[in-house]
């Protein structure tokens, strides 16, 4: 399962973890909403 369908999964099950128990880093969580910008497919792209 890829990271989006987890945690909607988690969302739709109402099933929440406190910011300490997140299993998601803040930085790969901000590179989610960014895109992924620092994925190897993207860099592909940018080159």
């Amino acid at each position: 399962m890829s990271l989006y369908e987890n945690i909607n999964k988690r969302k739709k099950a109402g099933t929440s973890r406190s910011k300490k128990n997140s299993t998601v880093s803040s930085k790969s969580y901000s590179d989610m909403k960014k895109g992924f910008p620092n994925s190897k497919k993207n860099k592909l792209k940018m080159s």
